[in-house]
């Protein structure tokens, strides 16, 4: 049989990003000490895809205590966006929020509308914490009859935690966590880039 010329083009690519930050640990224990305090003072959950647990609201990374991990934020998402090869830069601000597991407690499968991109910082991840998992964002592919990991195959994909660890990836992709089967509780802290319209 003749050889045959291959050509192989990605069309569709979902990047996901992972950053280690994990030259922060020694800021841990006070960022740690303050959410514990700022439960006690607002005990009432202000997310939505929780379950079981407590979410702060977004003011976090404002607040002078994690100005080292809004600006190592603020280059992650900053070098994401100059992957995208986008047409024109982009100002944006960053949100964040406490999201706290406790055993059992779980977030059901959402996205981040009308957002740049999304993040997910673990601050602590005790033995049992589960994976942020993703779901594959092409409706299509779940009618395939192929199964496999590969280019052309579908389903969720997992990104095993550790802490220390800051995960970016498009606001639109869809994620979700399993319940939580450890003691501790499991403390991730979500973000958002948000647009800055120009002339703001």
């Amino acid at each position: 049989m003749p050889e045959m010329k291959v050509v192989r083009e990605e069309m569709f690519p979902t990047t996901l990003w992972s950053f280690d930050l994990g030259y922060l640990q020694e800021l841990f224990p006070a960022w740690l000490e303050l959410i514990a305090q700022w439960r006690i003072d607002q005990p009432e959950p202000a997310g939505r895809s929780l379950r079981l647990g407590w979410n702060s609201d977004t003011r976090l990374l404002q607040l002078p205590v994690f100005a080292a991990l809004e600006a190592a934020a603020h280059t992650a998402v900053s070098h994401a966006l100059a992957e995208m090869a986008l047409p024109t830069a982009l100002s944006f601000r960053l949100e964040g929020w406490v999201n706290l597991q406790e055993r059992g407690g779980y977030n059901v499968p959402h996205l981040h509308p009308n957002r740049l991109l999304s993040g997910c910082f673990y601050l602590q991840v005790p033995p049992g914490s589960q994976p942020l998992t993703f779901r594959d964002p092409r409706p299509a592919v779940a009618l395939t009859a192929l199964g496999g990991s590969g280019a052309n195959s579908g389903g969720l994909r997992a990104a095993p935690p550790h802490a220390g660890q800051l995960l970016v990836f498009p606001s639109w992709l869809e994620h979700q966590v399993d319940a939580h089967q450890g003691e501790l509780p499991r403390i991730a802290i979500g973000i958002n880039a948000v647009l800055v319209p120009e002339g703001r």
